[in-house]
């Protein structure tokens, strides 16, 4: 929200376009590897008939929380 783009009523702190890419190469990062990781090796901290079920529980919050950001993405932005 606060890069280089318009038109725009919020100030622009990060004018350089290499900016949006840097903060897109650390989301994929954060949200895409570290996520798979955790989806992947949650289950096996449990025992094995709970696996399927914290698998699951891992899904749904997951999604909730992608959700929950995108949401409130939206409100942040019809706030300013």
């Amino acid at each position: 929200m606060l890069c280089n783009i318009h038109p725009r009523q919020m100030p622009v702190f990060f004018a350089h376009d290499a900016w949006y890419i840097c903060f897109m190469v650390l989301f994929a990062f954060s949200n895409g590897y570290l996520a798979s990781l955790c989806m992947c090796y949650g289950p096996q901290n449990v025992s094995a008939k709970e696996a399927e079920m914290a698998g699951a529980v891992m899904s749904f919050f997951l999604s909730l929380g992608l959700a929950s950001g995108a949401f409130l993405g939206f409100l942040v932005r019809a706030l300013v």
